[in-house]
């Protein structure tokens, strides 16, 4: 039902601005005057159609809209004027359209990417609230069912005792990543250095990655890279992509761990040989419950993103040219007024 009001939204939109474009262009044609001021008035009518394009359809519609309205306005100028200043007026009066176009389109689109990625957090938000509320639930209930089975001491066929432990442990384990999913930033710590991090971390990766015949190779930035860091959050979200990282590797592949610094953020990639992400799944990659792997509960890159997000940070995704993926992380760097250690040290006499 929202798709097809969508839909019928599109239609009115673009049809408004059809009917607007052929009645001015129609109006402007169709005088064959002299007088300035008419022609300075279908100039400014112009405008109208213009706008609403840029501002409903974004900025490449816009700037079409605005060759169109060059062509349909500047064609005609062009011919019934003869002095070179008359030129100018409508060369000037179409730039003025292109910009016009590319600034409202800008605008407008900045402001539609905005509102997603609010919605996205904000759907997001719910959910953790939702899946906290159902691990505490979910959580009583298996906490019930394991009481009951050790009471009874298990089913009298192995195999389905087995079955029944399993599916236990299973659950235990989606709660636990339901009450990650859940869980909120926490305080945000200074002074922390996103490589020590990293090299805290480091030998678990290698350990993790030669029980399955994978090499770890890691190239840090030598200035290191203070940043604002939650204590629970970004190191799970490493751990997280690291392990995907792992799992998609083959026996005798390479997974890369890199940390640069870029503006005002410290960028940590984390980069496999593994078979990727297929186009269908890209635009599905970050959403709530999707995920690939057998074993895997949906919740780890969306969790993340929004954390990351909720940082002033990012979490994106881009295909490796070799094979395999790239995931990326935008943690903000810290600047040296909330840097304890770096204002002290340079307090401090040398």
């Amino acid at each position: 039902m929202a798709k097809y009001h969508k839909g019928n939204d599109m239609i009115l939109k673009t049809v408004t601005i059809a009917l607007l474009i052929g009645g001015i262009s129609a109006v402007h044609l169709m005088y064959h005057g002299t007088d300035m001021g008419f022609h300075i008035l279908h100039q400014q009518l112009f405008f109208i159609p213009l706008i609403l394009t840029s501002f409903w359809f974004g900025l490449r519609t816009g700037v079409i809209m605005a060759m169109i309205t060059s062509l349909v306005y500047g064609i005609p100028m062009m011919f019934s004027q003869h002095e070179s200043s008359g030129h100018l007026i409508v060369i000037t009066q179409s730039c003025l359209y292109l910009l016009i176009a590319m600034l409202i389109g800008w605008l407008s689109d900045r402001e539609r990417k905005q509102q997603r990625k609010q919605f996205q957090n904000e759907r997001i938000t719910t959910l953790g609230k939702a899946a906290s509320a159902l691990s505490f639930e979910v959580q009583d209930i298996v906490r019930r069912i394991e009481i009951i089975h050790q009471g009874t001491k298990g089913s009298r066929s192995e195999p389905i005792n087995d079955d029944m432990i399993s599916e236990i442990d299973r659950l235990k384990r989606l709660l636990d990543a339901l009450a990650k999913f859940s869980e909120p930033l926490g305080d945000l710590t200074l002074s922390h250095n996103l490589n020590e991090l990293i090299q805290k971390r480091l030998p678990v990766y290698q350990q993790n990655a030669a029980a399955k015949g994978v090499k770890v190779s890691v190239n840090l930035d030598q200035g290191g890279c203070p940043s604002m860091v939650t204590t629970e959050s970004i190191p799970r979200i490493i751990d997280s992509l690291v392990d995907n990282a792992i799992d998609f590797s083959e026996r005798g592949q390479s997974i890369f761990l890199r940390s640069t610094r870029s503006g005002d953020f410290c960028i940590f990639e984390v980069s496999d040989s593994g078979p990727g992400v297929s186009k269908e799944n890209e635009t599905k990659l970050f959403s709530v419950f999707f995920t690939t792997k057998y074993d895997g509960y949906g919740l780890s890159l969306s969790s993340g993103r929004k954390a990351l997000r909720d940082l002033g940070g990012d979490l994106v995704y881009r295909a490796n040219e070799k094979g395999g993926a790239i995931f990326t992380m935008k943690i903000p760097r810290e600047s040296q007024d909330e840097n304890i250690d770096e204002y002290v040290d340079s307090a401090l006499p040398q």
